[in-house]
């Protein structure tokens, strides 16, 4: 696992995921100052141990409860683990996680089979809730947790003070764009999360993202810009597909948000079919699309 230092003081590292991060790998943080934290553990960070750090972990915080951010939770089990107060509750049970992700029953058990064997979900109703604004003092720095749902209801950007780094999580800048499929998950509230993004990043150093993206020091606005085109796209490629009436079904075989077809990922019609279905809300809410009485979408 590559080991990056971040920052002017060297205690801020970036610990990369294998294949640059790509899922179902990612780029987890760790401050060793007086008091020692990691951020999102990922699948690498399982896989590492311990050896990610010769100091005791006190604190653990995932950005949201979704597998690929706390499969490396079990390494620090004696570390105090915490989340926003609107997602702390899902890792309190197996079936809270799985009410979370809200999928269809014909996914459900598969799902709840690999969150457990593959990203070592263990329950933790002692998960501390953390609210908005939340400021830990470490010793020499201070780490700010900013509520940004959308993505889930609880997901957090966390900003690291004085060297103004913000750990992004799963906003995370790629080229595939956000997601938004959870059962509360908000396309509206994911536009505007990001749009809090792109208000900060004057101030900042550096955007560090779960996925791929990795450290982005340079253009942090268009970084955000072309991140949220991606929401524009998949507006407009609805629109183009509703010229003539289409259900929800025949909408989602077109893979507007996976570009294509993945057998690999069991979930994907699913999501496809949520995120698209947002995606209809909005349009009709600004009367660029309706809802025909068979149910079917047209574009108006």
């Amino acid at each position: 696992m590559e080991r990056l230092g971040l920052g002017e003081r060297g205690d801020l590292h970036l610990l990369g995921g294998s294949r640059g991060g790509k899922y179902p790998s990612g780029n987890s943080l760790l401050l060793e100052d007086d008091l020692c934290l990691v951020v999102d553990p990922s699948l690498d960070v399982a896989e590492a141990g311990a050896s990610v750090t010769s100091r005791k972990v006190d604190l653990v915080i995932n950005s949201h409860a979704h597998e690929d951010h706390f499969a490396g939770n079990s390494v620090f089990e004696d570390a105090e683990l915490m989340l926003h107060e609107n997602d702390a509750p899902l890792m309190a049970s197996l079936d809270a996680l799985m009410a979370g992700y809200g999928m269809d029953e014909e996914f459900d058990t598969l799902w709840r089979q690999i969150t457990v064997d593959k990203f070592n979900f263990r329950p933790r109703p002692d998960a501390r809730s953390a609210v908005d604004g939340e400021v830990i003092d470490t010793g020499r720095n201070r780490v700010h947790l900013l509520h940004t749902p959308g993505h889930t209801a609880g997901h957090l950007v966390v900003r690291f003070e004085p060297d103004d780094i913000v750990f992004v999580g799963d906003l995370d800048l790629t080229t595939f764009g956000p997601y938004y499929a959870d059962a509360s998950a908000s396309l509206d509230e994911t536009v505007a999360s990001l749009e809090m993004l792109r208000d900060m990043a004057p101030g900042l150093r550096a955007f560090v993202s779960f996925h791929e993206a990795g450290v982005i020091e340079d253009d942090l606005v268009g970084a955000v810009d072309r991140y949220l085109a991606v929401v524009d796209h998949r507006d407009r490629r609805l629109l183009e597909l509703t010229e003539e009436p289409r259900s929800l079904g025949e909408i989602a075989r077109e893979c507007v948000v996976y570009g294509k077809r993945y057998e690999h990922i069991p979930w994907q019609p699913f999501a496809e079919r949520v995120m698209m279905e947002r995606h209809a809300e909005r349009l009709i809410a600004r009367g660029e699309l309706t809802r025909e009485e068979d149910g079917r979408f047209r574009r108006v």
